[in-house]
């Protein structure tokens, strides 16, 4: 089982913790406030309210011997750099670190933070192109440039096969599923694996990962 510390637990520290922790992984949660470390109690293998600049008391908690952290400290940058760099000196072979600013993300990667965050920054890139393109109804970062996305099919689609639109080739995305609207449960779509002869209809969402740029050629079809 892989473990996991979370040091920071605003919103997106637990978030985080509960998903690690839903899908089976050893979490040990870490904040200053009592009540934070309280909400993830029930949830995660340890929630404990420590100093997370003290080398001994993180070591205490097993800390130094995770796979992988998170440090998502949001008031105190000083806190949030001191603990990056620590968990480095440990030996954590994976630490991300949430930065406000593209200067704080310079002084986390300096102290090597193996890979910055810069939540707002990619929110508020996400919500514009999300209002720009509609029909993108959600996209996932895989890697720099790089994302999954649900996509809406184009009135152009409709009645043609992923072969006859010679999909691949044309848009230089990967169809991973179709997501098929279940006419008795509108709520509950069906996934269905790309075969190269599935007929696009009206409702179809595409499933597509790939560039940026192509995803967002894609849902700009629609318009």
């Amino acid at each position: 089982m892989k473990r996991f510390a979370v040091i920071g637990l605003g919103l997106l520290g637990r978030t985080v913790a509960r998903e690690l922790a839903a899908r089976g992984a050893e979490v040990i949660a870490v904040d200053t406030e009592h009540e934070l470390v309280q909400s993830l109690a029930e949830e995660v293998a340890l929630a404990v309210r420590l100093d997370s600049t003290n080398p001994d008391a993180m070591k205490q908690q097993g800390i130094d011997q995770v796979d992988a952290a998170l440090v998502a400290i949001g008031q105190n940058f000083q806190a949030a750099v001191l603990t990056t760099a620590l968990l480095k000196e440990f030996g954590v072979k994976q630490v991300i670190s949430r930065a406000r600013t593209e200067q704080e993300a310079r002084i986390l990667k300096l102290v090597k933070a193996d890979q910055v965050v810069l939540v707002e920054e990619m929110v508020g890139r996400r919500l514009a192109t999300r209002l720009i393109r509609p029909s993108l109804m959600d996209m996932v970062e895989l890697s720099p440039g790089m994302s999954i996305a649900k996509v809406e099919a184009s009135p152009e689609m409709m009645g043609k096969s992923l072969s006859a639109l010679k999909f691949r080739q044309r848009y230089g995305l990967n169809v991973v599923a179709v997501l098929k609207a279940d006419k008795e449960k509108p709520d509950t779509p069906a996934t269905v694996l790309p075969d190269p002869d599935e007929v696009i209809e009206n409702g179809d969402v595409l499933l597509v990962d790939g560039p940026d740029e192509a995803i967002e050629r894609l849902a700009a079809e629609d318009e």
